[in-house]
């Protein structure tokens, strides 16, 4: 079935291709997507109407998908936000911002001033003039746009003038261009090999190549892509600089260290708003990277945890506590064993507790539960997928010693298990604790008590999953379930 759907007021100007299905905007109105054989969970609508003024048959096309659900560029909302220019106004300070930024060092002002730039779902032959058609494209989602530059002494560059265009705009000398563009848009410039053979899906892998911790090793990040291929799904590495290139993609996989205030929570909203699957979710990625959220959620759905109280600066000069020590403080968001210290009496806890404080308004003081080792239990969609004891690091309390000058030093050892060699009550409690976040993959932190009491320390949205690790008894099966995870969801 194909899944691109061109509409256009003329089809037959459309360009015949077997990556997608050209329709009139009449076909559309007035027919079933199943006339067509098209599939409604897996389509997406480009509409290159020649009009897309409020009631026109462009405006319907975008309604129409909307009520059936589908992905549709321009949605109804961009279609009304370009229209009228105080819906869009609020962008133009961002806007501005930007281009002085990309043009700060541009002294041929002529080249770029009095002169309507059009591109083609954010491409440009100018590398220049590519990074701000992106931008707005990014912003406004329309398939063919204008804008125009303005510089003087004053406000320094700045856009003049945003417009959007119809099909029927495109001259001939720029038709190649826009099939160029459309093709890399709609995945078809790559799925073509010199053997023909056709990859059915596109994933884009997100990942920090400057990440001194990051979830997957470059040896795993080769995994996911030997392993998409096996199922016919191109599985493409991106950086936190290709945000603007989401849409392109039927999936989105984060292997980046995720944040709420970072790139990575950026990408996860922007994916869900065009309906991409992604993992991880924002709602996993919310719930998991702050530990307040987390205690509460256990405490309350009485799940094993460490006993924990929540400090803040009017309170904790006066604090008692048990007087059992030593305890741990955390801060909410830390990661990797980031942002945990453990404190052996009331002085070390005022003293470190002041310092976290700098960084969160908030922090955790829990009970210290000492252990040989961790459990860590992945989690793919409510199903155990791996289970892994990770050793404390040499002469260290915790898996991870980042103040050790040795690297090898820097982890303690593992130990990988079978699902079956798992204690069950480890694994049901890793289960038990995920439904609480969703069915996206998640790392669960348990530890054993002496007395065999399985407590939770944390649930990752974004465990580990390096090569040599965590797969050394599923290998390659722990990439392929992700993905084929995803690309599951592309048909939900």
């Amino acid at each position: 079935m194909k899944k691109y759907i061109i509409i256009a007021d003329k089809v037959e100007l459309i360009k015949q291709d077997p990556n997608w299905v050209a329709l009139s905007t009449t076909q559309f109105l007035r027919s079933s997507l199943k006339d067509f054989n098209i599939s409604k969970s897996q389509a997406r609508i480009i509409n290159l109407s020649n009009q897309y003024d409020y009631l026109s048959k462009g405006y319907y096309v975008s309604l129409m998908a909307e009520a059936r659900k589908i992905n549709c560029i321009p949605n109804v909302s961009n279609i009304i936000n370009i229209q009228w220019k105080r819906n869009y106004s609020s962008y133009l300070e961002d806007i501005n911002n930007f281009i002085k930024k990309i043009l700060a060092d541009e002294h041929d002002i002529e080249s770029f001033t009095n002169k309507k730039f059009i591109f083609f779902f954010g491409r440009h032959e100018n590398p220049k003039i590519e990074v701000i058609s992106r931008y707005l494209f990014d912003l406004f989602r329309f398939p063919i746009m204008s804008f125009e530059l303005k510089h003087t002494v004053r406000k320094s560059w700045h856009i003049k003038n945003i417009d959007v265009l119809g099909f029927n705009a495109i001259t001939q000398d720029k038709l190649e261009k826009f099939y160029s563009a459309l093709h890399k848009f709609t995945g078809s410039a790559w799925r073509k090999n010199k053997k023909d053979s056709v990859e059915k899906y596109w994933i884009g892998l997100l990942h920090d190549p400057s990440d001194p911790f990051p979830p997957s090793n470059k040896a795993a990040l080769n995994k996911f892509v030997s392993e998409g291929k096996k199922l016919e799904a191109r599985v493409e590495l991106i950086t936190k600089n290709d945000i603007a290139s989401v849409l392109e993609y039927d999936a989105l996989l984060i292997r980046s260290t995720t944040a709420i205030n970072n790139y990575t929570y950026r990408f996860a909203l922007k994916a869900e708003k065009e309906r991409i699957p992604c993992i991880d979710d924002t709602e996993s990625i919310i719930k998991c990277c702050n530990k307040v959220y987390l205690h509460e959620l256990l405490k309350n759905n009485n799940i094993g945890a460490p006993k924990t109280i929540i400090l803040d600066k009017k309170i904790i000069t006066d604090y008692q506590c048990d007087g059992q020590y030593p305890k741990v403080l955390k801060i909410p968001d830390g990661s990797f064993s980031r942002g945990i210290v453990k404190v052996h009496n009331k002085e070390d806890l005022v003293s470190q507790a002041q310092g976290l404080l700098k960084k969160s308004e908030i922090i955790l003081c829990q009970e210290y539960v000492p252990s040989e080792f961790d459990w860590r239990i992945g989690v793919l969609d409510n199903q155990a997928i791996f289970s892994v004891q990770y050793f404390m690091a040499n002469g260290h309390w915790q898996i991870y010693n980042h103040e050790s000058k040795k690297k090898k030093q820097i982890y303690g050892a593992h130990k990988c298990l079978t699902i079956e060699e798992t204690p069950q009550n480890v694994i049901k409690t890793a289960l038990k604790a995920c439904k609480l976040i969703g069915n996206g993959l998640y790392g669960v932190d348990l530890k054993t008590t002496p007395n065999g009491q399985v407590i939770v320390i944390e649930i990752n949205d974004n465990p580990n999953i390096d090569h040599g690790v965590e797969d050394q008894i599923y290998g390659n099966a722990i990439y392929r379930n992700i993905l084929m995870n995803l690309i599951g969801k592309m048909h939900t």
